[in-house]
């Protein structure tokens, strides 16, 4: 059995043409308790947190089979709400199949909200869009950097939007962005495919600020290929991946 780690992603190869592909998430801090710092609903702390797995998945081109969600706090009332969250979220992206485990707190109280999720999923091996990108690619950001309250009040980028790109031969490869920003996960997606990221004269999209649970994704696609991508909202040509030779 072949274990991988590819950014942010566990990639386990399984045999028969197929890849299992894991990822995580934490929050802390966002709920409705005393030591929180951004005060929302813990139904919103499950739908974000979950988002973020759910996409780190699709983008990858697998299907997510399970989700199991770590809630460091009470069943009740915290971890129903987170649990409600997530399971909003998995309406959203259209999953019903999918094993949903977890645990709670219930020995220790607690004064902030804490919760971490980690998705499994499955892919053909052969379709895995990781690390396939090509020299010449040009790289879109869809959407804009948001955190904390921007979040609420956006329309982020959805589910069926991500599930038909990572369907494209000529998508090579998408990336959820977080915290760390634009610029420094293309940096890190072009160095792990051996390319240079070269951006654009102009850029209209904060490059560095966070972009909180993915409400920003990278798209890498053949450059010839851009007048035939649908019409997405919020979404820049940012630059290209060239060969560093």
């Amino acid at each position: 059995m072949k274990i991988r780690k590819v950014r942010d992603l566990t990639l386990v190869d399984i045999g028969q043409g197929k890849t299992m592909v894991i990822a995580c998430d934490s929050c802390g801090g966002a709920g409705l308790k005393d030591g929180d710092t951004l005060k929302v609903s813990p139904v919103v702390t499950g739908k974000y947190t979950a988002r973020v797995v759910l996409l780190e998945i699709l983008c990858a081109g697998a299907e997510v089979v399970c989700l199991a969600n770590a809630v460091c706090n009470e069943m009740e009332p915290t971890g129903k709400g987170i649990i409600q969250g997530i399971e909003e979220e998995l309406a959203l992206a259209g999953i019903d199949q999918v094993v949903l485990t977890g645990s709670t707190e219930e020995n220790f109280p607690t004064i902030a909200t804490g919760l971490g999720i980690t998705a499994v999923g499955l892919a053909e091996s052969s379709r895995l869009k990781v690390n396939t990108c090509r020299d010449g690619a040009a790289v879109l950001a869809i959407g804009k950097p948001r955190v904390g309250q921007e979040v609420l009040q956006a329309r982020l980028i959805d589910y069926a939007t991500v599930t038909r790109l990572a369907g494209l031969k000529n998508v090579y490869e998408l990336l959820p962005v977080g915290s760390q920003g634009i610029l420094a996960e293309i940096r890190q997606l072009a160095a792990l495919n051996g390319l240079t990221f070269v951006p654009a004269k102009k850029i209209a999209v904060d490059m560095q600020k966070s972009a909180g649970p993915s409400t920003v994704v990278l798209a890498v696609v053949k450059k010839c290929f851009l007048e035939q991508l649908p019409r997405l909202n919020e979404t820049e040509v940012i630059g290209e991946l060239v060969n560093r030779q």
